[in-house]
C-alpha cells in the first residue's frame, strides 16, 4: 500500500498465464468422442428399416371365439330401408296377460317377481315406436299394467274385436314363456289351427321368428320354433287366434323362469332389443309383399244364380313399380278358390291381376262366402282372401 492506496488487480498476458494440465484436454477430446459415438449411433438407429406391419385379420381365417352367437349387438337400433313397404300397414299390438298388477288376479311372475304382463307391454311400446316412425298405423289392445275389471273372457274378447274391427292386416300377441325347468329358454311362434287355414299368418310367424332369432341370440332354438297352437291346446287352440277375423300370431320371444332371462328382461335395452328383433321381422314380411284380393264385379256383392263374379288380384310387389312392375308375382299354381266351402275352377287372368268365377244355378239364396287365396313369388298369402256375397234370383 502506497500513500494509503489500495492497488488495483492488473490483466496478466497469456504468456505469464498458468498452463491447465493436458488431463482436462484429454477429458474434453473423450466426451466429443463419446458424442460422435451417440450421434452415429443414433443416425444409425433412425435409418434402419421399419418393422413391418402387423398383417390385418383375414377374414376367412376368424378366430374361433368371434362365431359365438350369444354375444349380442350393440344398443343401436336402425331402420332398414326396406322398412319403407310398412308405410299404411295396420298392425294391431296385444301385450298378453293383463291385470296382474291387482290382488287375486292370474299372476305370471319370474322367479324373483317381474312380472310377464309388464315386460309384455314395455315390448309392445317400443315396437310401437319402431313401427310408427315406419310409417305403420298402429293400435294397442292396451296401454296400461292392468285391465278393464272384466272377467278374462270377456277382457280377451275385446282384445280381439279391436283387430277384427280395424280390419287389421295383423294382430300380433306379445308374451313371454315359463315352464317348471329354470333352465329351459327359447322362442316359439305360434298361429292357429292347420297351416293351409292360416297361410297369412304363417308367413308373417316366419318373419318374426328370424326377426327374434336374430336380436335375442339365445342359445337354445327348437327343431321346428313355428307351430301349431293346436300343440298346446288340441282342436282348440288360442281364443286370441282362434277368434281373430284377420292374420294372428302369438310370439312367446323366451322364458322368464329362466333366472338368467328374467334378469335381462329387466333391463329396458333387452326389452328394446326385443321389440326391434320383431320389427324387423314385420319390416321383412311387409317387404316381401301382402298381397290382397278386391271384388270388381259386382260392387256391391249382389250376384245371380249362374251369373259370375270378377275378383282384383295384388300381388303386394307390381304396384312398387320398378324392374318387371308389368308381371305378375303370382305363382299360377297357388291359387286356390272356394265358394260356400267348395273349391270352384275360376278363369285366371293374370296378365289383367283377376280371375272370373261362375256362381253355379243351383247355388242357395243368400250369404255366400267367396274365398280367394294365393301366393306371390316370397310364398306370401292373401292377407284377407274371404269375400262376402249375396245370392239372389
Amino acid at each position: 500500500m502506497a500513500n494509503g492506496v489500495t492497488p488495483t488487480t492488473r490483466w496478466t498476458p497469456s504468456s505469464t498465464r498458468t498452463p491447465r494440465p493436458r488431463r482436462a484436454w484429454a477429458e474434453r477430446g473423450l466426451w466429443a468422442l463419446a458424442g460422435a459415438i451417440a450421434g452415429g449411433l443414433g443416425v444409425a438407429w433412425y435409418m434402419r428399416p421399419a418393422p413391418p406391419a402387423a398383417a390385418p385379420p383375414d377374414p376367412l381365417r376368424t378366430p374361433p371365439q368371434q362365431y359365438d352367437w350369444t354375444v349380442p349387438p350393440g344398443p343401436e337400433f336402425p331402420l332398414p330401408p326396406y322398412a319403407r313397404h310398412l308405410a299404411g300397414v295396420v298392425i294391431v299390438l296385444d301385450p298378453g296377460h293383463v291385470g296382474q298388477r291387482d290382488p287375486g288376479g292370474n299372476w305370471k311372475r319370474g322367479p324373483t317377481g317381474l312380472r310377464e304382463a309388464e315386460v309384455n307391454l314395455r315390448v309392445a311400446q317400443f315396437l310401437r315406436e319402431f313401427l310408427e316412425a315406419a310409417g305403420a298405423k298402429v293400435v294397442l289392445t292396451r296401454e296400461r299394467d292392468r285391465s278393464l275389471d272384466l272377467p278374462d273372457k270377456e277382457d280377451l274378447r275385446q282384445r280381439v274385436e279391436t283387430a277384427n274391427r280395424v280390419r287389421a292386416d295383423l294382430l300380433l300377441s306379445i308374451h313371454h314363456n315359463a315352464c317348471d325347468d329354470p333352465q329351459v329358454n327359447y322362442t316359439t311362434v305360434f298361429y292357429h289351427g292347420h297351416p293351409p287355414a292360416s297361410l297369412a299368418s304363417v308367413a308373417a310367424g316366419r318373419h318374426l321368428l328370424t326377426g327374434l332369432h336374430d336380436a335375442l341370440r339365445l342359445p337354445t332354438h327348437l327343431p321346428c320354433a313355428l307351430v301349431s297352437d293346436f300343440v298346446v291346446h288340441e282342436n282348440n287352440g288360442f281364443a286370441v287366434l282362434r277368434e281373430a277375423d284377420v292374420p294372428a300370431v302369438l310370439c312367446e320371444a323366451s322364458f322368464h323362469s329362466n333366472p338368467q332371462e328374467e334378469a335381462r328382461l329387466r333391463d329396458p335395452v333387452y326389452n328394446r332389443r326385443e321389440a326391434y328383433g320383431l320389427f324387423l321381422g314385420l319390416a321383412r314380411w311387409a317387404a316381401a309383399g301382402l298381397p290382397r284380393v278386391r271384388l270388381i264385379e259386382p260392387a256391391d256383392g249382389k250376384v245371380r244364380r249362374g251369373g259370375s263374379v270378377i275378383v282384383e288380384l295384388d300381388d303386394g310387389l307390381s304396384g312398387r313399380g320398378g324392374w318387371a312392375a308389368d308381371q305378375s308375382k303370382i305363382l299360377p299354381d297357388s291359387v286356390v278358390v272356394k265358394l260356400a266351402g267348395q273349391i270352384v275352377r275360376p278363369r285366371l287372368e293374370l296378365a289383367k291381376r283377376r280371375l272370373q268365377v261362375t256362381v253355379p244355378r243351383a247355388q242357395r239364396r243368400g250369404p255366400c262366402e267367396l274365398h280367394v287365396d294365393f301366393a306371390n313369388v316370397f310364398g306370401q298369402a292373401v292377407l284377407q282372401p274371404r269375400l262376402r256375397l249375396q245370392v239372389v234370383d
